[in-house]
């Protein structure tokens, strides 16, 4: 169900507290000679599709259009370049999950409240927002009160206000900005300084705490140390690695990891690094959709497996609801991984994620691992991401996309320690 609204020339409180029907998927407001739709939507249980179509006035308020409206999960579309006022916009929508980086302010004057009370603010956030118009020193009071920013949405907020500010383009003095708990990176605490000497009052939840753990370290040092000495790979053991086309890796003697958009079928050869070969008996892909599968091989092949995260991995490894990663940036732990044409590559893990078993893979930064990386392309996909403990292989996932991407194999341990299984094979973890 759709559900229009037109005609009015002044949308102030017209819905306050409203309930939609169950079956009402969109709202469109067409009300093209409204100026004020403060508060609009207040405390409304709202959580469909708003598309709020332009307007013929030369200025609009957006005050508070959704304040307050908890349900509000699903992305609005409006134009925002005539808007001069965002305060509490986005109260106390603490279910917020969608994008923000879309919305124009060259022209507010006001965002006090914009996002407060935002607890699980997710989606690109405001990144690239232009404050140039803010028209007093309290316009970003309580800004983000309660919310929490991502470290890396926070890093190029910061970023993008001080370019601002040196550019003289920034209002000042600006009092009581709130940046509730987001916290800022290494890489950018001289630019927030520079913000507060040039007039900011900003409170945050502080620098991020690079708290690298014993596993992140012996996996740097592993691959670094042989880069520093000219010895890469050296004694790393690469004989899990699938050389046939897709690739894949032998996770026991008699199983190896595929995507599952391209799995091997039965009676395929698997050939493997150290030149030991095997057909498929058959392959099983995950039942839950996830893009990955595993093949049981016609007997075992004398390699030795890549090494699997234990259940603990979270605890081990830095996540989504944090920084990128916990390595200052050009520092991230590094990984290998192979292509097509059956050459080793280094690159970078991003971060976990914490909502589901995928991992992400970024260029190297430091100059010593990107004579290493040879760009991941489409096609490569089943090409296995390791990490590196001593001179073994510890599988991260198979390349599913061209950004690196895969579904993380530790956050499917019950599914794949059930199908090894069925041959009396056992996955090999990491010890931590």
């Amino acid at each position: 169900m759709i559900l229009t609204i037109s005609d009015a020339d002044n949308m102030f409180r017209a819905l306050e507290g409203w309930v939609p029907p169950d079956a009402c998927h969109e709202v469109i407001v067409d009300c093209r000679k409204a100026r004020r739709f403060t508060n609009c939507f207040l405390n409304s249980a709202i959580n469909c599709r708003v598309r709020i179509l332009p307007t013929s006035e030369s200025a609009v308020s957006y005050a508070g259009l959704f304040s307050g409206c908890t349900n509000l999960n699903s992305q609005p579309f409006l134009d925002s370049s005539k808007c001069i006022n965002m305060a509490a916009m986005f109260k106390n929508c603490s279910r917020m999950h969608f994008s923000l980086h879309w919305l124009q302010t060259s022209n507010v004057r006001d965002m006090r409240q914009m996002l407060m009370g935002c607890t699980y603010f997710s989606g690109n956030g405001p990144g690239y927002w232009d404050f140039s118009s803010l028209s007093s020193e309290h316009a970003m009071s309580n800004f983000a009160t309660g919310t929490k920013f991502r470290t890396m949405y926070y890093d190029k907020i910061l970023e993008n206000l001080h370019r601002q500010a040196m550019a003289k383009t920034l209002p000042t003095p600006m009092r009581n900005v709130d940046m509730g708990a987001a916290k800022y990176s290494p890489a950018v605490a001289a630019k927030r300084q520079q913000l507060v000497d040039y007039g900011w009052e900003i409170s945050d939840g502080g620098e991020v705490f690079a708290n690298i753990s014993r596993t992140e370290t012996e996996f740097s040092n592993a691959v670094d140390d042989r880069l520093r000495s000219g010895s890469f790979p050296g004694d790393i053991d690469l004989s899990a690695v699938c050389t046939t086309a897709r690739n894949g890796i032998a996770i026991t003697p008699r199983h190896t990891l595929h995507v599952r958009h391209y799995m091997p079928r039965p009676g395929q050869p698997i050939k493997f690094w150290n030149g030991a070969e095997a057909n498929v008996s058959k392959c099983e892909a995950n039942p839950e959709s996830w893009d990955i599968a595993i093949a049981t091989l016609d007997r075992d092949v004398a390699v030795k497996p890549a090494l699997v995260m234990p259940h603990t991995y979270g605890d081990l490894l830095p996540n989504a609801i944090g920084p990128p990663s916990q390595y200052p940036p050009g520092t991230t732990m590094p990984m290998l991984w192979f292509n097509q044409r059956n050459k080793l590559h280094v690159s970078d893990f991003s971060y976990l994620s914490s909502t589901s078993p995928t991992a992400h893979m970024t260029r190297p930064m430091d100059q010593l691992r990107l004579q290493y990386f040879g760009g991941i392309a489409v096609g490569d996909s089943g090409s296995p991401a390791c990490f590196v403990s001593g001179n073994r292989l510890v599988v991260s996932h198979a390349i599913a996309n061209s950004n690196g991407a895969g579904v993380w194999l530790a956050g499917l341990l019950d599914w794949a320690t059930a199908v090894v299984s069925r041959t009396g094979h056992a996955l090999e973890y990491l010890r931590n």
